[in-house]
């Protein structure tokens, strides 16, 4: 995955937040309980989406935990914001993840859960 941004019109590659995207993609498509001797790691994504009595800062605080727990940041801060949209069959979770560099940089990407499986 090559996830170019852009800067005062510049683009910039960095291989650090490339590493660090793949790895959080990785744990996002990984649901808890799926690894064997990790049963930590992955994310809960179907119990947010059927539990009306979670809020956006719940998951927000989760998914953010689950990212410093599992994923090496290289110094990164990670910041996570929740949306939920209500669908016709089942409610739509945008997940946006941002990560800011020590210099300033920031990257984000939103991902769209729906029934516990991620898109991007």
């Amino acid at each position: 995955m090559v996830d170019f941004s852009i800067i005062e019109g510049d683009i910039i590659y960095d291989q650090e937040a490339d590493l660090i995207m793949q790895q959080i993609e990785i744990l996002l498509d990984t649901r808890n309980g799926e690894v064997l001797g990790d049963y930590n790691f992955g994310t809960r994504f179907d119990v947010y989406l059927y539990n009306p009595n979670i809020g956006n800062t719940t998951i927000e605080n989760d998914v953010r935990d689950y990212i410093v727990d599992n994923v090496e940041l290289f110094n990164w801060e990670v910041t996570v914001h929740v949306d939920f949209l209500v669908g016709s069959m089942n409610d739509i979770l945008l997940l946006t993840i941002e990560l800011h560099d020590p210099n300033g940089s920031s990257y984000h990407k939103t991902y769209k859960v729906t029934q516990g499986a991620v898109e991007y």
